[in-house]
């Protein structure tokens, strides 16, 4: 494993940068990760399966095509401890402390991974402003040891290739996000609370009827289909507070 080299890391940010296509782009981080003992990539936007398909979202990976199509029939992204801790976390973690909470059918996504030779890694979660959540997951066949500076490294690096292709494949359709107005943005807000259309309009003073008709426009513009998912998509969206 490498020791601290900046040059090193602004060599592979460069070359990052420089890439022209998807495949360089991998190929370049690859490249960096080898030095610190990783041999596998998975890079994407954590979105539900069930809503968005694969092709419609920022999706890499170089993991095996079997393991990739199990996945995907599983739709294991749903109960992986790996993702779903990247949904909450900013800070990287390693899978085996993804797993240690898991429940019982995320400790089976995180086993099958390993099953392909896949057995350690480490998530770096992406978050942005104005962008659905991703991460870039990393894996290898043998147990690595890094130090805080080396999880750095890597860090700022996998946020360059991320960040790099989410702006040389997107926009996507899911990332146009909606505005809501200042109205659409309170009778939602109060709707997350559990209030009523009633209790909705005599806390803003306006008539229940108001309260339904824009409620119903910010769902039509969250692409939701009843109130639970209006509440969902808004705070998914950065809408309203969660």
């Amino acid at each position: 494993m490498r020791a601290y080299d900046g040059s090193a890391v602004l060599e592979a940010i460069r070359a990052i940068n420089s890439a022209g296509t998807p495949e360089a782009t991998l190929s370049a981080l690859s490249a960096f990760i080898d030095g610190y003992g990783f041999e596998r990539i998975y890079l994407g936007q954590l979105v539900n399966p069930a809503n968005v398909p694969l092709k419609d979202i920022l999706y890499l990976s170089d993991w095996p095509e079997e393991l990739k199509e199990q996945r995907r029939l599983q739709m294991a992204a749903l109960h992986d401890p790996v993702a779903l801790c990247a949904l909450r976390s900013k800070c990287p973690f390693t899978w085996a402390e993804a797993r240690a909470t898991a429940s019982r059918a995320g400790k089976r996504t995180v086993d099958l991974v390993r099953d392909h030779g896949i057995t350690d890694g480490m998530m770096f979660p992406m978050h942005a402003l104005q962008s659905v959540p991703g991460g870039v997951s990393l894996g290898g066949s043998r147990k690595t040891d890094l130090t805080r500076t080396q999880v750095k490294e890597l860090e700022i690096v996998c946020q360059t290739a991320y960040y790099h292709l989410e702006a040389m494949l997107g926009p996507f359709p899911y990332q146009q996000l909606a505005q809501l107005t200042r109205r659409e943005r309170e009778c939602v807000q109060f709707a997350a609370a559990g209030k009523s259309n009633w209790e909705i309009a005599a806390i803003l003073g306006i008539a229940e009827d108001t309260v339904k008709k824009t409620l119903h426009r910010a769902g039509g513009k969250l692409e939701a289909v009843n109130r639970a998912h209006i509440v969902a998509n808004a705070i998914a969206r950065h809408q309203i507070f969660p």
